[in-house]
This record gives structure tokens, sequence and C-alpha cells, in this order.
């Protein structure tokens, strides 16, 4: 008999220190601060990533007039073209002038397919295609990471300060 409760008491694990108040404060405000974060880089990836793939928003061509970087440093460049956009089936006294985000240094003249940026936000465009479309699936990606271990981070934290 005297066995059994041994063996009863060797399985049960000593119990751990909870972590002291602060430490599980900082944990839970850092779990929802990534939470929030990853939530907002979904939800901005899944757009831009639909948008890219041409599916919504007015689609067309936009001509470049000229090519910026407004970003000098020899190892990030970052361009800015400004140009006319053709909405498709659009004629010439459809098309308006605007600016092409997170573009490439372009020729002038060069025309690329494009989709208005945002619903409200006239004279803003991207790129349409599979490159743009799978650059958001990466950062919808990352996204979705970044998300899960905020999510586990205040699931652990809360859960700390419960037992």
């Amino acid at each position: 008999m005297s066995s059994a409760i041994s063996r009863e008491q060797s399985k049960k694990r000593p119990r751990e220190p909870k972590p002291a108040w602060g430490w599980r404060v900082t944990g839970v405000i850092l779990g929802l601060v990534l939470t929030l974060v990853g939530a907002g880089a979904v939800f901005l990836n899944g757009v831009q990533g639909v948008q890219a793939t041409g599916l919504v928003g007015t689609r067309g061509t936009f001509t470049v007039d000229y090519c910026l970087d407004s970003n000098p440093s020899r190892k990030n460049s970052d361009y800015e073209c400004g140009g006319d956009f053709l909405p498709r089936g659009g004629t010439a006294d459809d098309e308006w002038s605007g600016r092409l985000e997170n573009a490439d240094d372009y020729a002038a003249g060069e025309k690329r397919d494009v989709v208005e940026s945002w619903v409200g936000s006239e004279g803003h465009f991207r790129e349409v295609g599979v490159g743009a479309a799978l650059g958001s699936v990466v950062w919808f990606g990352i996204g979705l990471v970044i998300l899960a271990m905020g999510a586990f981070q205040v699931r652990k934290w809360v859960k700390s300060s419960t037992k």
C-alpha cells in the first residue's frame, strides 16, 4: 500500500511559481500589439492581393510620364511614377492623371496594366499581375504568422495568471 501512495506523489509535478504581475501584464500587452499588427497586415495584404489579381476595382492602362526615386540612397530605391490612367473600354475623354504606387523605374511612355488602389482614392493606382499578387500573398503569410504569435502570447500570459 505504501508503494501506491509514493507512485501517486511521484506523478505529480512540483508546482511552478506564477510569474510576477508586471511580467504577466507586459506579456498580455505585447501579445495584443502583435495580434493587432498581424491582423492589420492580414487585412491590408488580403485587400491588396485581391486588387493585384484585378478582380475588384477599376482596371485600366497607366501610361508613365515620369518616374522619380523618392529614396535616393543607393540600396533602397523607392520609385514613384506619375502619368495618365485610361479605364478599360474608355475613351481619351475618360483619362485622368495619377500616381503609380510601388513602381519600378519605368521609361516614359511605357504602359502598365493597373487597378485603382482604394475606393475613394482617385489618382492612386497599383499594378496588376502575378508578381504583385505573389508579393501580397507573401506579406499576407507573414501577417498570419505575426497574428498567430500574438494570439499565442496573449493566451499564454492570460492562462498563467489564472493558475
